[in-house]
């Protein structure tokens, strides 16, 4: 069931940007030490190990890259990993590893360490057909593999299909910072120009990013952080603080109209509505409710009937 939101966007970002600007700062800082995010999750610390300028992971910890299984034969210390179409074999302390029963020579050695069997990151992603980009700025590997679903779904004619399957795909920087908000929120807003489905706006509490489309995986283009000082901003007129920090490059967006989306997790629903220059801090968000099978797939943008 569909009702209105009675607030206007100004009211909502006056409520959310209220932390003191050398605060927010502090929240782009970029942790030190290598770090692997695989399909958007991010790996434990104790699970990676960076040796002889080669990235490892624990066994298991490619998992989210789709239907894996792992095994381990502990007499001939070997390991096996099977997806879909893929099998490997690796054996600790040897070069020589297969795939689908042919040889290939890795560049360093699966080993132990601290009891976790350690499998060099590329190699196996690569293998099962995900891909990797390493930021050396941000000393951090992104393992990409879109599933099936998100594949179909990014194709989709639905507008709102399209656009689900975009802020879910794999997430990659290869800006020379990150930017982290100070307290995470579930409590989003996504901002798409007007019948667009391969570019979007992420506010996530006192950081704003934003993201481009290229070959099924969203690339992080410019990010910033909000600080607590109100000013207007040109390039983006929905936000209405200062930026703290930037980082990357960001297009002119003064003119655009946007389908703007606000996820209330809290009430289980969307709130959707067109903003421009001159409407959006006065404009009434309808709401329409997320049934609770999209809600497994965090497909959380709907339809705004005046795009279509």
């Amino acid at each position: 069931m569909k009702k209105s939101i009675l607030f206007s966007l100004t009211l909502l970002f006056s409520s959310l940007w209220v932390m003191p600007v050398h605060e927010a700062a502090a929240a782009g800082q970029t942790p030190a030490g290598t770090q692997v995010v695989v399909n958007n999750n991010s790996l434990e610390r104790g699970d990676i190990l960076n040796r002889n300028n080669q990235v490892f992971l624990s066994l298991t910890s490619l998992s989210s890259l789709g239907d894996l299984t792992f095994a381990w034969n502990n007499a001939a210390k070997q390991v096996t990993v099977k997806g879909n179409d893929t099998s490997l074999q690796l054996t600790i302390g040897t070069k020589v590893a297969r795939k689908n029963g042919a040889s290939v020579t890795l560049s360093n050695a699966p080993f132990i360490h601290k009891g976790k069997t350690m499998i060099p990151l590329r190699f196996v992603a690569e293998a099962l057909d995900g891909s990797v980009v390493w930021n050396p700025k941000i000393q951090t590997a992104f393992v990409s593999k879109p599933s099936s679903k998100l594949l179909a779904d990014a194709n989709s004619t639905s507008l709102s299909t399209a656009r689900n399957a975009a802020i879910n795909l794999p997430r990659v920087s290869q800006l020379t910072e990150n930017f982290e908000p100070v307290v995470e929120t579930a409590s989003l807003q996504y901002y798409f120009p007007e019948k667009a489905k391969d570019r979007f706006i992420e506010v996530n509490n006192n950081v704003v990013r934003y993201y481009q489309l290229t070959n099924s995986t969203a690339y992080l283009k410019w990010q910033a952080v909000i600080g607590g000082i109100a000013a207007a901003q040109d390039k983006l007129y929905f936000i209405n603080r200062s930026f703290a920090k930037e980082n990357g490059n960001l297009p002119n967006f003064k003119d655009t109209t946007f389908a703007s989306f606000r996820w209330m997790p809290h009430i289980t629903s969307t709130g959707y509505g067109l903003i421009n220059k001159g409407n959006w801090n006065e404009v009434v968000l309808q709401d329409a409710e997320v049934p609770g099978a999209k809600l497994k797939d965090n497909y959380i943008i709907v339809d705004i009937p005046e795009e279509g």
